[in-house]
């Protein structure tokens, strides 16, 4: 029986889970909900300002495993990449604004910080995501991330052991379907330790911040 890691747990990205989930859901059916009616008085501000949210885990815990296909076909194994931080996201690569927002972002915090760092994306939509299209898709942001995927079973443990959500939308066949995911961003410091998921929309500024902190 194959052995599981510790789940990094729930963070910020899984209350965004449903969020996600609409987003997708409505890019592809092309329509979108009547919009909500506004209170009368708006209620006091409980959620904090996004650079105010608590990204780090308390205490730090040791990554879970990640070894799978990379874009160029070859096996990979997130111990290949101890000696520098690196972000882990997982999403799909017929995703319509999510991940290219996440993946824009993080290329952004890269530009803003001086220490190398490594960046995986994992598909969760294997059936769509194959090596050469991982390798498309990475590319097109920056030379040097790093496109996993692997079969059906293997995205799925690699995801529970990760804490990662994710599931398939159903939608009309001349659409597409969607996957709903979480939408955390997991970094990884040097020495291999998780010490924190940041949340979709963070900025890459607070990336960049975060990232110098585990650097240093």
């Amino acid at each position: 029986m194959r052995s599981r890691s510790r789940q990094p747990g729930p963070g910020p990205g899984w209350l965004t889970l449903a969020l996600a989930a609409t987003v997708l859901l409505a890019a592809c059916s092309g329509t979108a909900g009547s919009a909500p009616t506004a209170p009368a008085r708006a209620p006091a501000a409980t959620t904090p300002a996004l650079g105010e949210r608590v990204t780090a885990y308390d205490p730090a815990r040791p990554a879970p495993a990640l070894r799978l296909t990379d874009q160029d076909g070859r096996p990979f194994d997130l111990a290949s990449l101890r000696g520098r931080p690196v972000l882990v996201y997982f999403g799909y690569t017929h995703c319509p604004d999510i991940c290219p927002t996440t993946l824009a972002d993080i290329r952004g915090a890269l530009r803003l910080v001086d220490e190398p760092v490594g960046v995986v994306f994992v598909t969760v939509d294997p059936a769509r995501d194959d090596a050469p299209a991982m390798k498309q898709y990475v590319d097109y942001y920056q030379s040097g991330f790093i496109g996993l995927t692997g079969s059906d079973a293997e995205i799925a443990a690699t995801a529970e052991d990760w804490g990662v959500s994710y599931r398939k939308l159903e939608s009309t066949p001349a659409a597409g379907y969607a996957m709903a995911h979480s939408t955390d961003t997991y970094l990884v410091d040097a020495e291999g330790t998780l010490r924190h998921h940041l949340f979709f929309g963070a900025s890459p500024e607070l990336i960049a911040e975060k990232i110098r902190v585990v650097a240093g």
